[in-house]
């Protein structure tokens, strides 16, 4: 029985790659010619088909009453698909931060730049706060949100792990509020662990906002970010 649950992922796989090929290239060629009011709109549409293409259903279980905008979103990292997952149900077309070094890859590269992902220069602190003071201007403008995933890989365990103070910095800089996302069940469906895709229905909740102006420094909001989404998770 398990391999065929292999069989079926590495075939999930594989028109995951094709059709993430396909429809990069061809919103590249489209932005060309729409305007730039409608690439939101699009890049979510791309998210939600690659989300579709592996049989993963985000469905959002829990939303405050008024998400604000702009905010900075702090998901936890669970699966090689939850950015797409995120792009194609969180509110406010949010864009995530990656290493500048995948800006630099064929195709790949070209796509997250020209809509919108941000690149986080770790070659020194000068130039990481360099990257974040960028994404706070963007917050500042009001023209989106922005997804981080603090804990910077994906859990091996499911569990949650350290956060980094990146997404905190940012929150408190630009002064918008923290909304935690939680992932369910998402860690069943696929993991860093192994190759498996179990296709279904993937569990969000998008929990209350937190004020930054509410703590006293970076490390105070980053630990109850943490301390809130545990809980929440704990409780599921």
């Amino acid at each position: 029985m398990k391999i065929f649950r292999y069989i079926f992922s590495l075939l999930l796989w594989f028109l995951f790659w094709l059709t993430a090929f396909v429809s990069i290239v061809l919103a590249l060629l489209i932005s060309l010619i729409l305007p730039r009011k409608f690439w939101n709109g699009m890049v979510r549409g791309v998210c939600r088909l690659l989300s579709t293409i592996v049989l993963l259903f985000p469905k959002v279980t829990s939303v405050p009453e008024n998400v604000p905008f702009p905010c900075v979103y702090v998901a936890n990292h669970v699966s090689f698909f939850d950015l797409f997952l995120c792009g194609c149900t969180l509110p406010g077309y949010p864009r995530g931060m990656e290493l500048k070094s995948h800006f630099t890859k064929p195709i790949y590269g070209w796509f997250v730049s020209r809509f919108g992902e941000l690149p986080i220069d770790k070659g020194s602190p000068s130039k990481l706060r360099r990257s974040f003071m960028q994404a706070a201007d963007i917050l500042k403008r009001g023209e989106r949100s922005i997804l981080i995933m603090p804990e910077g890989t994906r859990t091996r365990t499911g569990e949650l792990g350290r956060f980094g103070g990146g997404a905190f910095f940012l929150a408190r800089t630009a002064n918008v509020p923290i909304v935690p996302v939680i992932f369910d069940n998402l860690y069943d469906h696929n993991n860093a662990k192994s190759l498996i895709i179990k296709p279904g229905r993937i569990r969000m909740r998008m929990l209350d906002p937190i004020e930054p102006s509410a703590f006293d420094s970076e490390q105070a909001l980053g630990e109850f970010t943490r301390e809130t989404m545990m809980k929440a998770i704990n409780n599921s």
